[in-house]
């Protein structure tokens, strides 16, 4: 179970990593919407925070649904 929770860390600073990256860029363009853009984006950077203060456990759920949640968002990012 340490080990599963490590590479979850891992995982979860490279992505928020990226998505403040992706946000940043957002943030400084002149897109339609990007205010729900950022909204969202900033909901998934803080689920994980709330993982690690122990608010949430850390499940098969979480660890299916996150990724996918953070995929859509970027690719919705990335079209726009």
């Amino acid at each position: 179970m340490g080990l599963i929770r490590i590479f979850l860390l891992a995982f979860n600073v490279a992505i928020v990593t990226y998505l403040i990256y992706r946000l940043l860029q957002v943030y400084r363009s002149d897109v339609r919407q990007k205010g729900w853009k950022i909204g969202i984006g900033i909901f998934l950077i803080l689920l994980p925070s709330t993982m690690i203060m122990g608010f949430l456990r850390p499940s098969p759920v979480y660890m299916l649904l996150y990724p996918v949640a953070i995929m859509l968002h970027l690719y919705l990012i990335r079209n726009s």
